[in-house]
């Protein structure tokens, strides 16, 4: 693959996620993860998450569980190196959720993503979550 279909696939990727987490769709949202993969939320608070399945389990139990409508807005998606079956890059993102209990919560973030590409197709390898916009809550 040439990079600039590599990049592409990465920001499918990247929007295949976000529209699947919207969704509630569980297990394609996860399954945007390698199975080794690395979902790393400690600067928001909620913490370190490592393979497939415990990702998997934190989307369910702890965003899922308490949302009744999630949203994505990704921006300013910059895939910053490819080599072979890995790439780096980084999105900036903003969520919007309305809770069960009918609260509102409205986050800014920026993805530090390590991709890498299993069986053909692009997965998360690493994604780490940061607050990107100073004194807003998370």
């Amino acid at each position: 693959m040439n990079h600039l279909a590599d990049r592409a696939a990465i920001h499918d990727l990247n929007t295949r996620y976000a529209v699947a987490f919207d969704g509630f769709r569980l297990n394609e949202s996860a399954g945007c993860w390698a199975e080794d993969g690395v979902l790393d939320e400690r600067e928001t608070g909620f913490g370190l998450f490592q393979g497939r399945a415990a990702i998997r389990d934190f989307f369910r139990d702890s965003l899922f569980a308490h949302a009744r409508h999630i949203i994505h807005v990704m921006f300013n998606h910059l895939v910053t190196d490819i080599e072979g079956n890995r790439a780096t890059g980084s999105v900036f993102c903003l969520v919007e959720v309305v809770k069960n209990d009918g609260g509102y919560v409205r986050s800014h973030v920026e993805y530090a993503d390590e991709y890498v590409r299993v069986d053909g197709q692009w997965k998360f390898g690493s994604r780490v979550i940061k607050p990107s916009f100073p004194g807003a809550p998370v």
